[in-house]
């Protein structure tokens, strides 16, 4: 985890989490503006990014999503806040969710209760059926790993970020070369991200009358990865959350509507805030 922005004796917590094939790098254009009012923690998930698989667990086990919500929600009553803020990317946004409904189900139990609101941008996991890869596509990270012998210098040039970057941006030549550095280095080197995809195709989010926080799930109209809202289930999210689709996004949000996620973050802490937590 890394820590960043106010102290958390001063400020609401908010937790951020990141895709398949991604790291904490993804919330670059987020994070500056969200830092300035809340305390930050980012978080890497098992494989992803800084952190390691756990040595002695079956990575297929670890790397569910109910199982990567779980390990969250650990984490998150170990940061010794009262309650924290949740926000997701894509399998994070999943993972966000599923943290959230393992915490309302606690709470039902007698538990205190600390993952006060979820925002899930792009979540994985809304769907009635898994879309599978045809097995002679290759993955994110094979198309990546092709890549590698190309000159990263490539990447200051706008059409080769919208060559890299066409799937999951709208507007992938308007970004700035170090997003486009940060995530095809994220994920060719990602050594939990096999393991993550197959946990992905082999499920679904089925938790949602378990969340008891304050919710907001946000799509791309744009998005060529998860097609939004069409191939997402409504009925599958938190039954009261707020539900949006942005125009001019696609796939990732934190690189397309930076200023809108952090917007939303926000918007969703103080509601969450104003019902004490």
């Amino acid at each position: 985890m890394t820590r960043a922005g106010r102290p958390p004796e001063e400020a609401e917590t908010v937790v951020l989490v990141h895709g398949l094939g991604s790291s904490t790098t993804v919330w670059n254009l987020v994070a500056p503006a969200l830092a300035e009012r809340f305390a930050l923690v980012l978080v890497d998930l098992p494989g992803h990014g800084a952190a390691p698989l756990p040595d002695g667990e079956d990575p297929l086990e670890v790397m569910r999503p109910a199982a990567l919500g779980a390990r969250l929600v650990r984490a998150c009553r170990e940061l010794g806040v009262p309650r924290v803020h949740l926000a997701g990317h894509s399998l994070g946004g999943w993972v966000a969710l599923e943290a959230a409904a393992e915490d309302g189900a606690a709470a039902c139990e007698g538990a205190a209760p600390v993952v006060a609101s979820v925002v899930a941008l792009a979540p994985a996991g809304l769907w009635e059926r898994p879309r599978r890869r045809p097995p002679l596509v290759p993955t994110g990270q094979q198309f990546a790993r092709l890549g590698r012998r190309l000159p990263r210098s490539l990447l200051r040039r706008r059409w080769a970020r919208r060559l890299v970057l066409v799937a999951t941006s709208a507007a992938p030549g308007r970004l700035p070369e170090e997003v486009a550095l940060d995530a095809v280095t994220a994920v060719e080197s990602a050594a939990g991200y096999r393991a993550a995809d197959a946990g992905i195709a082999a499920g679904r989010f089925t938790r949602g009358p378990d969340v008891r926080a304050v919710a907001a799930v946000a799509f791309g109209i744009r998005d060529r990865v998860l097609p939004a809202p069409r191939a997402q289930l409504r009925s599958a999210a938190p039954a009261a959350c707020r539900w949006l689709v942005w125009d001019r996004c696609g796939h990732v949000p934190p690189w397309d509507r930076p200023a809108d996620c952090a917007r939303l973050i926000a918007e969703v802490v103080a509601e969450a805030a104003g019902r004490g937590g």
